[in-house]
C-alpha cells in the first residue's frame, strides 16, 4: 500500500489489548484533551473524552512574549487533571502525544516553561511550527468530513494565530501560519475600542503574507472552519443568536447542526455582535456572555476577523468541522500502530453514525438504507418523474433551513403550479418538524377543523401538567405558538388563511 503523504511511514507495533489513544493541545487560550478508542482492525476511532481548560497563556497586550508565572500555574494545574485521567483510564504511554502551538511557540521562555514540565509531571512537549500544525488540523478535518477526494481550505482561527491550509487526497498543496489570533486581536484593539484598526491590521497581514494569491490560484471545492470559535460561530447563527431567538425559543434545540453557514449569515452574526459591544454596562455584556461562555470575552475579535477573511478569500459559504488540530495528531499517531491505517475510514464511519442516530429504528433505517443504495447505485426514484424527484430534493433541503420563496433560483424551471405544491408541503413539513420538539405532545389522536377564522390544529398534552382553565382547551399561545411563531407565519403567507394551535391537557 502506498504512503500516505501526511503520515509517517507505516510501522506495525503492538499495542496489547489497549486500543485507547490520547492527544493534548496546547493552546493560546485552552488546552484541550481527546481520548479515543480505536478499532484493532482498522483504526477507526469512537471519541471518549473531549475537555477543554481555560488556561490563556498570553495576557496583556503589550509585546511581551514570556509566559507569566500565573499563567504557567494554571498551565500545570490543567495538565495535571489531564493526566489524572489518562493514567485512571490507562492509556499507554506510547499513545499519547502532546503538541504546543503559536503562544509556546512565539514565547520567549520556552525552554524553561517546557522543562518545568517535564521535571513536574514528566511529561514531553511537542512544539510544532505553524505549517505543521495546520497540517494536522487538515488531517483532523478529513476524520469528520468525506471531502478527501475535494481541493478543500481548512482555516483554524486559534487564540494566537490563525492556520490556512489547501490540501486533496491527504496531500499539502500549500499551508501557512498567520499570526492573527482571537486573543491576541481582543487585547490589542478590541478591548481599547479600535475595531477598524484591526480590520485593516488583519488585511495588511493577510494581503503580505501571499494567502491571497495562493488561494485564488486554486480551484477550492469547500471551505472548511475547525477552530472552537468558528463551531461557536456556526452554533450561534444556527440557533438565531443575531435574531435574538435563542433566549425567547427553543425551537432550534433539538434539530442536528448544520454544521456550515454563508457570508450573509456571517454578516448579520457580526453586526450584532458590534453592536452589543458598544453597548457594554459595566465592562459586561450579559446577553452573549450567557450564551458564548468562556469565548464571550474574545467573539468579537473572531468574527470580525473571520469576516475579513471571507471577503478577501472570496468565501461564500464555509462548512464546519468538529475535530480539529487534536484528531489530526490522534489519526497520526494511529498510523503508527495500525498497519494499512485509511485516512478516509473515519469520516465514513461518522456519516453512518449519524444517518443511523437519525434513523433509530428498524423501519426507519430500512428507509435510510434505500435511500442510500439510491444515491449510491444513480438509480431514480421510482414512479416520480424528474421535476417530482427535484421538488421531493427541494423539501428535503428546505423543509429546516431558509424557506422558500417564489422567485428563488432552484424554482425557475418550474410552473406556477409545482411551485405553489412545493411552497404548501414545505409548510406543511416545517410546521410537522417544528412540532414534534414538544416530547409532551401526542400526535396520536390530532383534530385538524376548518372555519371562518381560518384552520384549528388540536393536540393533546400527555405530560401529565395540570390543565390551567379547569381542564378546557389551552390555547398554545402562551407556549407553543410563541415558539411556532415563524412557522405560522409562513402557513398564513402560503395558505392565505391563519392556523392556530390547541394543546388539550
Amino acid at each position: 500500500m502506498a504512503t500516505n503523504p501526511l503520515i509517517s511511514p507505516f510501522a506495525t507495533v503492538s499495542s496489547g489489548d489497549n486500543h485507547l489513544f490520547a492527544a493534548i493541545d496546547l493552546g493560546t487560550n485552552s488546552f484541550k484533551l481527546r481520548i479515543v478508542r480505536a478499532d484493532p482492525t482498522t483504526g477507526r476511532f469512537l471519541t471518549l473524552q473531549r475537555l477543554k481548560e481555560p488556561v490563556v497563556l498570553v495576557s496583556g497586550g503589550n509585546n511581551n512574549t514570556a509566559i507569566s508565572s500565573s499563567a504557567q500555574a494554571r498551565a500545570i494545574e490543567s495538565l495535571r487533571k489531564f493526566q489524572n485521567i489518562i493514567h485512571s483510564l490507562n492509556v499507554p504511554p506510547a499513545h499519547l502525544r502532546l503538541v504546543a502551538t503559536s503562544a509556546i511557540r512565539e514565547s520567549s521562555n520556552q525552554s524553561e516553561f517546557l522543562q518545568l514540565i517535564h521535571e513536574t509531571l514528566g511529561l514531553q512537549i511537542d512544539v510544532v511550527s505553524g505549517y505543521e500544525e495546520a497540517r494536522l488540523t487538515y488531517l483532523g478535518v478529513l476524520q469528520f468530513h468525506p471531502i478527501y477526494n475535494h481541493t478543500v481550505l481548512t482555516i483554524d482561527i486559534g487564540g494566537g494565530s490563525t492556520e490556512f491550509v489547501i490540501g486533496f487526497k491527504g496531500d499539502i498543496k500549500f499551508g501557512i501560519s498567520l499570526k492573527l489570533g482571537h486573543v491576541t486581536l481582543t487585547q490589542r484593539f478590541v478591548r481599547n475600542n479600535a475595531t477598524d484598526a484591526m480590520r485593516e491590521h488583519i488585511r495588511a497581514v493577510v494581503k503580505e503574507s501571499g494567502l491571497i494569491e495562493n488561494v485564488l490560484q486554486q480551484k477550492i471545492d469547500i471551505a472548511v472552519g475547525s477552530s472552537g470559535s468558528i463551531r461557536m460561530i456556526e452554533k450561534a447563527i444556527f440557533l438565531g443568536y443575531s435574531n435574538d431567538l435563542v433566549n425567547e425559543i427553543g425551537l432550534l434545540e433539538g434539530y442536528r447542526r448544520d454544521w456550515k453557514f454563508t457570508r450573509e449569515e456571517l454578516r448579520v452574526l457580526v453586526d450584532k455582535l458590534c453592536e452589543e459591544e458598544s453597548e457594554v454596562e459595566g465592562g459586561k455584556v450579559y446577553n452573549r456572555k450567557g450564551f458564548f461562555k468562556t469565548r464571550s470575552a474574545f467573539i468579537v475579535a473572531a468574527v470580525i476577523l473571520l469576516e475579513e477573511i471571507f471577503e478577501l478569500l472570496e468565501i461564500k459559504e464555509m462548512e464546519v468541522s468538529g475535530y480539529a488540530l487534536g484528531e489530526g495528531v490522534i489519526a497520526e499517531k494511529l498510523a503508527e500502530f495500525f498497519d494499512g491505517f485509511d485516512l478516509n475510514a473515519n469520516a465514513r464511519w461518522r456519516s453512518i453514525l449519524r444517518l443511523a442516530s437519525r434513523f433509530n429504528n428498524k423501519k426507519r433505517m430500512t428507509s435510510a438504507a434505500s435511500c442510500a443504495s439510491i444515491a449510491q447505485n444513480g438509480e431514480h426514484l421510482h414512479g416520480y418523474n424528474t421535476e417530482e424527484v427535484k421538488l421531493i430534493a427541494l423539501l428535503a433541503k428546505h423543509h429546516r433551513k431558509k424557506f422558500l420563496k417564489p422567485d428563488h433560483d432552484s424554482l425557475s424551471e418550474f410552473t406556477r403550479e409545482m411551485k405553489q405544491k412545493l411552497r404548501v408541503l414545505c409548510t406543511i413539513i416545517r410546521l410537522s418538524a417544528a412540532l414534534k420538539q414538544f416530547q409532551s405532545l401526542s400526535f396520536q389522536d390530532v383534530e385538524l377543523s376548518h372555519s371562518h377564522e381560518g384552520f384549528k390544529l388540536v393536540v393533546r398534552d400527555t405530560s401529565g401538567s395540570p390543565p390551567a382553565n379547569g381542564g378546557e382547551l389551552i390555547p398554545a399561545a402562551t407556549d407553543v405558538e410563541v415558539e411556532l411563531r415563524k412557522e405560522l407565519e409562513y402557513f398564513e403567507e402560503v395558505i392565505e388563511q391563519k392556523l392556530s394551535v390547541v394543546v388539550l391537557s
